[in-house]
């Protein structure tokens, strides 16, 4: 029983830590947006220090909405064999990712959808709703000793304008969300998260 409470404390310091030192990642790809577009929401997905940044983002600017990406083309490589030394340069320029500050650079790519999608899924986000968004203190301060999960993913929101760029950030939303019971900003977050993924699906779409 001990041992449990130590696994527990320890992983709840664990979180605390890591929604902290996510939170206060700005880059020159964050200040970029808000130079140049009026409100900019980004969403990093997993571990930003183990795999790298795996940016989405949507920006307004006046009337128009941009969907662009920040992903390593060399992410699913992982762990799979080619031939002719292939592995190594793989793994190679993954490494030159992971290096590499995020900036309007060659991983930053704009996604080919619809502007009418692209609208849509803006209005969709509720962004006067989503900069209230908080991040999920209840998950980090392990308000129930029944709810641990140590192969979650994280889910961070940069809320971009012209005046602030803030973060708020979630461990594992859905697992959360099913087993504390409902929160308004995990389920904003979810939301959110959710578009994000059915933008870039309709990006990927256009490209087959």
């Amino acid at each position: 029983m001990v041992g449990r409470w130590v696994h527990l404390a320890c992983l709840i310091g664990f979180l605390g830590s890591a929604l902290v030192s996510q939170a206060q990642e700005i880059t020159p790809l964050h200040t970029f947006f808000q130079r140049n577009y009026d409100s900019t929401v980004i969403y990093q997905s997993g571990l930003r220090e183990q795999r790298g940044p795996y940016y989405l983002i949507l920006a307004k600017q006046q009337n128009r909405v941009d969907f662009f990406t920040y992903i390593s083309p060399y992410r699913e490589t992982a762990g799979r064999y080619f031939p002719g030394n292939l592995v190594r340069h793989f793994a190679r320029k993954e490494a030159e990712f992971r290096a590499a500050t995020p900036d309007t650079n060659q991983y930053f790519l704009p996604g080919m959808v619809q502007s009418s999608v692209l609208t849509t899924c803006w209005n969709q986000l509720d962004t006067r709703r989503l900069w209230a968004i908080k991040s999920d203190q209840q998950a980090a301060s392990g308000a129930s000793g029944q709810c641990v999960i140590d192969d979650g993913d994280y889910s961070t929101f940069y809320l971009i304008d012209r005046r602030a760029i803030r973060a708020a950030s979630f461990y594992a939303p859905a697992y959360f969300e099913e087993c504390l019971g409902k929160n308004v900003n995990r389920q904003q977050a979810i939301h959110a998260q959710n578009i994000f993924r059915a933008t870039l699906r309709a990006s990927q779409e256009v490209v087959r």
